[in-house]
């Protein structure tokens, strides 16, 4: 199935080149998220190695690593000619988001004991604010 320009240009990819994380890591992260937030879809086309690199100014070999370590895992896969498209694993995206979700809370809770607070006064803060909700 071939896929209009604008189908394949329907995710933002906000690059920092002063982030400590490398340019390849974060066209990763930004796939990712775009596919689990469903802006990119099963069989939809990513932007060209070439566009992504021109439109971004990036070397292309960035842009095919963060590509090629996205077909490695599973969430992208590649036609020979076409491009690389989207793949939904639905349990591997749902093991991702957990293994995301359980550092987020981790580091989180490093952050709060750090300023001082236990997990318990994060507690009481959680269910007052959730409180009605």
């Amino acid at each position: 199935m071939q896929m209009n320009k604008s189908e394949t240009q329907s995710f933002e990819l906000n690059l920092n080149v002063k982030s400590a994380v490398p340019i390849f890591e974060q066209v990763r992260n930004a796939v990712k998220t775009a596919i689990f937030l469903k802006k990119l879809n099963e069989g939809q086309q990513l932007p060209s190695i070439r566009d992504l690199a021109l439109k971004h100014k990036i070397n292309p070999m960035t842009a095919l690593k963060a590509y090629s370590l996205l077909e490695i895992e599973g969430f992208l896969y590649s036609r020979r000619g076409s491009g690389f498209f989207v793949h939904v694993n639905r349990e591997k995206i749902k093991k991702e988001k957990q293994g995301i979700f359980e550092k987020e809370v981790e580091e989180f809770i490093e952050k709060i004991n750090g300023l001082g607070y236990s997990v318990s006064d994060l507690k009481a803060e959680l269910q007052k604010r959730l409180k009605g909700k």
